[in-house]
């Protein structure tokens, strides 16, 4: 790989002059050949004929082509140079910017790439004053040498290309000139890549090294991504792929090689993903091409890859090899559709009527020695959705017809389907059950980013907030489909999609000003979420600790903003003081379903500890800044970011406020007796809700006497009370307690 210190002090000057000096030689060329045919051709012509004469002008046309083709080569050479010089001096640019913040931020860039935090502070007392010090400076180390992991791959990739385009003859001698060389470094590393996966028989540890290179470089390039897919092919992709991920028998793979195939699947899903999209924009519509590549890996879903055809069992389907794929990067939103289409036809027509996906993917199909992938193809497909927004809310809500019936996408996932279990089946030992890849896909369905992204919030669809609709409905109308089941896998999803729609769900407990505006698009307009389906599914949701924190916050966060919002809109105390109690209530009603919702996994379901809820809030603090930019967005008018969008109140403020207010709604591991438990909600809830009155007001410019604010808090707090109690009573109602 291309070091530090080369790059960072290589002299790109005489590269540019000769690109410059390739770049002037097809119009010294092109006079060449009009002197040539001025002062010899025509002068002979008309004055000498005969077999000799006619020889010679059949030499003297050889000798134009030439002509040409050294301007048409002199040209091509050129604009490798140029695309060559290019990327160099991206490269080098980047780095040079990198060691500058590396320096600025006191970290040490050594000369093999190793980074060092030479920050002083670090062996001082502010450092174990700081608990979260020492945790930003490995997030900034880490970032660093990423980047700087990712501009030496550029530079390195483009330096070996460009070395074999130059050297390359296409003529295969050296008595003419080449008319068909390369002229940017996109098509030379395509075609090295593709000539990797296309090679006969299993890739060295090199060529490997090489092919994450190439992939590492580019995955995310339009141009080489497709050129790469189109030179491979979709049947020979898979093959190679599950040719690799599966070493013959008896083949004992070192931690670095195992490491270099999981980069190989994240690399090569990525490229795959680009090439479908690679046509997106395309004028007169989709390559045939890509189509065709597309096509050739639906079809090759339904054969099965044998990695070592002398050994049994046998390798895996085009199926799972594709989904394996599919769970990285951005993949084109027909191609999915058609795809999962296919997938679900397969296992409709397939054992039980995909009530048995178990047998219908499983023996004699095994996962190789690496155990990369998962025999569950659905499982990848849906983390393909996850990471494709625009296709997972279209799939979840459309249906295919399969053998002259319709089938749902949602029913048939959610309900239908038995998802296999085991990290086998799903490819992560963490996750051990396809309901928590079914979770990502809703999450990304109802939120319009990637599930795991911690991008700015999207605006609700229609067809989003129809979706989180129908899921409310359909799981706080059954709530046994999740309890006690392998379905409690998606809760944590579940209560991240609760959070994105925390101001509906307020609105659904009270709005009589309409002071709570929807993120975007309303759900169920004008009703709204139905209460008799949404206060089961928050009970039933909140009971995971992940879960629980994201609404709880999101819910804090959201009651802030909208008492910042009547602070402006109603100044008088006499207006104030109701549209503050308005706003406030909902947020009890949350509280107080969450309070009992976490009785029940502690007590009941024993699901869940305090430690598990005290470690949850300690761990996750996203969805304090996230319900923000959503509740802001919502009440301005404004995108994300917020900063700057809330006058004189500092958005890490108000953050720092809502976590803490959160961690005080737990309880000391010693404390057992629930009664405790509920007092400490109920208390929590008054605090928080009077401390972001007190924010408010302090931050909206009313002038109003301590008397008046005292009274206002207690009245707002009292609020929040009520709706706490009404929550955790009408959740108790509801669970038969």
């Amino acid at each position: 790989m291309v070091s530090i210190p080369y790059l960072d002090k290589a002299d790109l000057g005489p590269l540019a002059d000769a690109a410059a000096s390739w770049k002037a030689l097809p119009a010294k060329y092109e006079a060449l050949q009009r002197e040539f045919e001025q002062r010899v051709v025509n002068h002979l012509k008309g004055h000498w004929d005969g077999d000799a004469a006619d020889a010679a002008f059949v030499t003297m046309g050889r000798a134009r082509t030439e002509y040409e083709n050294a301007a048409t080569e002199a040209e091509r050479i050129a604009k490798l140079l140029l695309d060559a010089h290019g990327e160099f001096d991206a490269s080098q640019k980047q780095l040079h910017a990198l060691l500058d913040e590396a320096r600025n931020d006191h970290y040490k860039v050594y000369d093999d790439g190793r980074v060092e935090d030479v920050d002083p502070r670090q062996d001082s007392p502010t450092a174990s004053a700081s608990p979260g010090l020492a945790e930003e400076r490995k997030k900034k180390l880490d970032s660093l040498v990423s980047r700087l992991t990712r501009v030496l791959e550029l530079a390195t990739a483009a330096d070996e290309a460009a070395s074999a385009a130059l050297e390359r003859d296409a003529n295969g001698d050296s008595q003419s000139f080449n008319t068909s060389v390369y002229t940017t470094l996109d098509a030379v590393e395509a075609d090295q890549a593709a000539a990797l996966m296309n090679k006969k028989g299993r890739l060295s540890d090199a060529e490997i090294t090489k092919l994450n290179l190439l992939l590492s470089a580019n995955k995310n390039d339009p141009e080489f991504s497709r050129d790469f897919a189109v030179k491979t092919g979709g049947e020979n992709m898979l093959s190679k792929y599950n040719e690799l991920m599966s070493p013959p028998a008896g083949t004992t793979l070192s931690k670095e090689q195992l490491a270099q195939l999981k980069q190989l699947k994240a690399n090569l899903g990525t490229t795959i993903g680009t090439a479908t999209t690679s046509d997106d924009h395309r004028k007169g519509g989709p390559d045939p091409e890509v189509t065709k590549f597309q096509n050739d890996l639906l079809k090759a879903g339904q054969r099965d890859f044998n990695a070592n055809p002398t050994e049994s069992p046998y390798g895996l389907s085009g199926y799972q090899l594709t989904s394996s794929l599919m769970s990285e990067g951005k993949w084109d939103k027909d191609f999915l559709q058609d795809y999962g289409d296919a997938l679900i036809t397969a296992e409709k027509n397939g054992a039980n009527a995909g009530q048995n996906p178990d047998a219908y993917w499983g023996y004699p199909r095994t996962l190789g020695t690496t155990n990369i992938g998962a025999l569950d193809p659905m499982a990848g497909f849906m983390d393909a959705l996850g990471h494709n927004p625009d296709a997972s809310t279209e799939f979840l809500t459309s249906d295919a017809t399969i053998d002259g019936e319709k089938v749902d996408h949602l029913d048939y996932l959610l309900k239908d389907r038995h998802w296999p279990e085991g990290a086998g089946y799903t490819g992560d030992s963490g996750n051990p059950s396809g309901y928590n890849n079914l979770g990502h896909a809703m999450e990304s369905a109802t939120s319009g980013r990637p599930f795991d992204s911690d991008g700015a919030p999207v605006k609700h669809t229609a067809e989003r907030a129809a979706l989180m609709n129908e899921l409310v409905d359909t799981i706080g109308g059954d709530p046994g489909l999740i309890s006690g089941s392998p379905r409690d896998e998606m809760r944590d999803s579940l209560g991240n999609m609760t959070a994105e729609y925390m101001a509906d769900v307020q609105a659904a407990f009270g709005n009589e000003q309409g002071t709570i505006k929807p993120f975007g698009e309303p759900v169920n307009p004008p009703k709204g979420f139905e209460t008799g389906t949404l206060v089961p599914f928050l009970a039933n949701v909140g009971r995971d600790p992940d879960a629980y924190v994201a609404i709880s916050e999101s819910s804090q966060a959201n009651t802030a903003i909208w008492m910042q919002e009547v602070a402006k809109q109603h100044p008088g105390y006499d207006e104030m003081t109701p549209a503050m109690e308005n706003v406030a209530h909902p947020g009890g009603v949350v509280a107080g379903i969450l309070s009992d919702a976490r009785d029940q996994a502690i007590f009941e379901e024993h699901s869940a500890s305090d430690k598990d809820f005290n470690d949850a809030v300690a761990t996750g603090d996203k969805w304090a800044g996230r319900g923000l930019g959503m509740a802001v967005g919502a009440a301005t008018g404004a995108a994300a970011p917020i900063v700057g969008t809330i006058a004189g109140w500092a958005v890490e403020d108000i953050q720092a406020m809502v976590v803490d207010q959160v961690q005080q709604d737990t309880t000391d591991e010693a404390q057992k007796e629930a009664y405790a438990r509920y007092a400490d909600g109920r208390t929590a809830v008054r605090d928080s809700t009077a401390d972001s009155l007190r924010e408010a007001i302090r931050n909206s410019g009313v002038d109003m006497s301590p008397q008046k604010l005292d009274t206002l808090a207690e009245s707002t707090a009292r609020a929040a009370d009520d709706g706490h109690t009404t929550g955790a009573t009408w959740n108790s109602s509801g669970s038969g307690r």
